[in-house]
């Protein structure tokens, strides 16, 4: 599956390799610096984030730890072309989509 399709059709629930597609998506953006593209897979990510009632196509909830697991792994699926320059920008960039999504979404 390319991480740059955009996410399921509207009304179709979303797969956990959706949800991660997304934040690879985003990563991505941020790295080359497409602030349009990365914006709204920020956006995108922040909708399912905020709104309970949304579940995955498995039934999982859409939730925080769902997105911790998603940042956490997005170097095994977005491999930096560069190892040393790659990964530094890598870093920032999901560095720079956690803060921004915990800061939308404080949590209690």
């Amino acid at each position: 599956m390319s991480t740059d399709r955009w996410i399921a059709p509207a009304g179709t629930p979303a797969t956990r390799s959706d949800f991660a597609a997304c934040v690879d998506r985003c990563v991505r953006a941020l790295i080359d610096g497409r602030q349009s593209v990365a914006l709204a897979a920020q956006t995108q990510l922040s909708r399912w984030l905020g709104d309970e009632a949304i579940t995955l196509a498995d039934g999982s909830p859409i939730d925080h730890a769902l997105f911790d697991d998603a940042i956490l792994s997005v170097q095994e699926r977005v491999a930096p072309a560069n190892e040393t320059l790659g990964l530094a920008r890598l870093l920032r960039a999901s560095r720079q989509l956690a803060e921004t999504i915990y800061t939308k979404h404080r949590l209690p």
